[in-house]
């Protein structure tokens, strides 16, 4: 007796660990945390019984006995099946699947009502103590079939569980397995309970533990907490509202590590909202709570807080994403996909404000749409080249055409540049289309349909991740090499932006593609940030108004005063000017007189597929 109220005790003492360690810390409320919790209480009190109805069996044998045992078989019963509960969490479709939760616990509540009804004996003799009987042997189906159950589900649902999370689950089955396979051999090794003990112990050690979810540079919870979270929020039919704090840029003391303030940043944050805290995608903080009104008032203390100075007078300049309420998504995948959609495309200036909606995620299935297509348009050869005429005042004729990319849709319709080119800048996909086009550009110049024409060279746009390439002059000169092909029948366009982040790769592209003969401009000036830095110091041969700065020209005295001395400015570099977006013939006439050398708009023709454009010329240039 007195050996088997040791082990028992040993496995009261290593649960009773446990549950100050799941039960002492602060925990995001989450489902698996949850079941976790009801199973280390239950295993405890699953001890406790079995303890209790040792000592009960010795010194008060009879109905106080008899009602301990059942309730340690009972215990038995439940603990095996919230072991099985914990391991279904991972299959998705149970998880959410009502139906089956009810089944498992009308299952569970059977077989527990009629292990009551079967009677049950005990055994207390030379030292050896032990329950038998009916009730016994139905405890010992029931509770090995959810453990056997529990542990081919690790190799059936292998996928869907990470290898660490299939050994630790293994591991705490065949714990569980072994302690009933010595007892049932012999009554007199009171083994399960220490077994179920010993299984919890692994698996909080290798699954469960609370620091392993918590970033260690600031405290607070990792990312994967906030799915884990809205999860469970979502399968409750509950919601909550979340304030994004991106990572502001500092300003102060050098002295100051910038880990010492993202520290003091966490430590406020949590303060704020009670500890639910998140490290987001791009070192920003993610702070959540249970209604809207609630993320007002907080959102309110955050901005004030953010006003003000840290430590060694260190200032940062946040931009926040808020989102009213997550029960406009229908799971909390729908959240990160609009959450890192929003990211990449919100306002992140000093103090900016963004609402995440229910558009966001529209708006990203939309790009995933447009993603596929654009894909399937390369893969197919359906993406197109159409050129624009372009007409020299001078000459008064046409002299060069802007080539444009179109996508053809399978239905034979076209795609709008303004839907698919910005999902192929964010998509990277724009170098393959920008790539495409060039090389169709070059099959076109190859067949001389342009030089009977008059048509000297033609303008091809090349995009910022095309411009930072650094194998991009060798890889066009390869291609205009490849179809014996003028250089000089190739202009390529560059546009003012601050996205170039990789300035000198796009100047020795330049210089590398300008010394093998083809010429540049700089396309949509007076829309960017550098505008007159990129004149004096881009090896560009034309400058191109943007439509933007044309109609400005007639709308605006301002701007016709600046475009004025622009052009002016422009021509005393020896550069040429091409004016875009020309419609009427006023703005010819007007832009004409100015000084402007080329004109370009749909006063003249729209873009054209290649035939309809050598129709256009050759009619035009007669």
């Amino acid at each position: 007796m007195i050996q088997n109220i040791i082990v028992q005790c040993c496995a009261l003492v290593l649960m009773i660990i446990i549950c100050i360690f799941v039960f002492g810390r602060q925990r995001i409320p989450t489902t698996r945390a949850r079941i976790f919790k009801r199973l280390v209480i239950v295993t405890a009190l699953c001890i406790v019984t079995d303890i209790v109805s040792i000592i009960a069996i010795v010194f008060t044998p009879g109905p106080l006995a008899y009602i301990a045992c059942k309730a340690y078989l009972m215990m038995i019963m439940i603990t095996a099946m919230l072991m099985f509960e914990y391991v279904c969490y991972d299959i998705a479709e149970l998880r959410r699947s009502r139906k089956f939760r009810v089944l498992l616990c009308v299952f569970t509540g059977v077989c527990i009502a009629v292990m009551l009804l079967l009677p049950l004996e005990y055994y207390n003799k030379d030292g050896e103590i032990y329950s038998y009987g009916p009730a016994v042997d139905l405890t010992f189906v029931v509770s090995p079939l959810f453990i056997l159950t529990t542990f081919v589900m690790t190799f059936v649902l292998k996928k869907r569980m990470s290898p660490q999370r299939r050994v630790a689950l293994r591991v705490w089955m065949l714990m569980q397995a072994g302690g009933a396979a010595i007892q049932a051999v012999d009554r007199s090794l009171l083994l399960i309970s220490y077994g179920m003990a010993l299984g919890i112990t692994i698996v909080y050690a290798k699954l469960e533990i609370p620091d392993e979810n918590i970033d260690r540079s600031t405290g607070v919870y990792r990312i994967q907490m906030l799915r884990d979270y809205l999860t469970r929020l979502f399968e409750n039919g509950e919601s909550c509202s979340c304030i994004v704090v991106t990572k502001g840029r500092s300003h102060g003391a050098d002295s100051v590590t910038e880990e010492t303030v993202i520290l003091e940043e966490a430590r406020f944050l949590t303060g704020v909202c009670s500890h639910k805290v998140f490290r987001g995608i791009s070192g920003d903080f993610i702070t959540v709570y249970p209604d809207e009104e609630t993320a007002k008032r907080a959102f309110a203390v955050i901005k004030e807080r953010f006003s003000r100075s840290w430590t060694g007078d260190v200032r940062l300049s946040p931009a926040y994403m808020l989102i009213p309420t997550t029960s406009v998504y229908s799971s909390a995948e729908d959240v990160f996909a609009a959450y890192q959609y929003e990211l990449n495309n919100m306002d992140t200036s000093a103090g900016a404000e963004t609402v995440l909606e229910r558009t966001a995620l529209d708006m990203l299935n939309e790009y995933k749409s447009l993603k596929g297509r654009i894909k399937a348009a390369l893969a197919e050869d359906r993406v197109e080249t159409f050129l624009q005429p372009i007409y020299s005042v001078a000459e008064k004729r046409f002299v060069s055409a802007e080539a444009l990319v179109r996508i053809k849709e399978e239905d034979g319709s076209y795609m709008l540049p303004g839907r698919f080119i910005p999902a192929a800048e964010r998509s990277g996909l724009i170098e393959q289309l920008g790539e495409r086009v060039f090389e169709q550009v070059c099959g076109i110049i190859g067949t001389k349909v342009l030089e009977p024409l008059g048509i000297e060279y033609v303008e091809v746009n090349l995009s910022v991740v095309q411009c930072e390439n650094r194998q991009l002059a060798e890889r066009y000169s390869r291609m205009i090499g490849e179809h014996c092909i003028d250089p000089r029948s190739i202009n390529l366009e560059i546009t003012e932006s601050s996205a170039i982040k990789q300035r000198a790769v796009l100047l020795e592209n330049m210089r590398k593609l300008r010394e093998f003969g083809c010429s540049f401009s700089l396309d949509d000036f007076g829309t960017g940030e550098s505008n007159l830095d990129y004149i004096v110091n881009m090896p560009v041969d034309i400058v191109k108004f943007d439509r933007t700065m044309t109609n400005a020209f007639f709308n605006n005295e301002r701007a016709r005063v600046m475009l004025e001395s622009v052009i002016m400015i422009i021509k005393r570099l020896g550069l040429k000017i091409v004016a875009e977006g020309v419609e009427e013939q006023f703005q010819f006439d007007a832009l004409s007189a100015l000084g402007v050398d080329y004109i370009q708009g749909f006063y003249f023709s729209k873009p054209l597929p290649v035939s309809s454009f050598v129709e256009f010329v050759s009619q035009h240039n007669k």
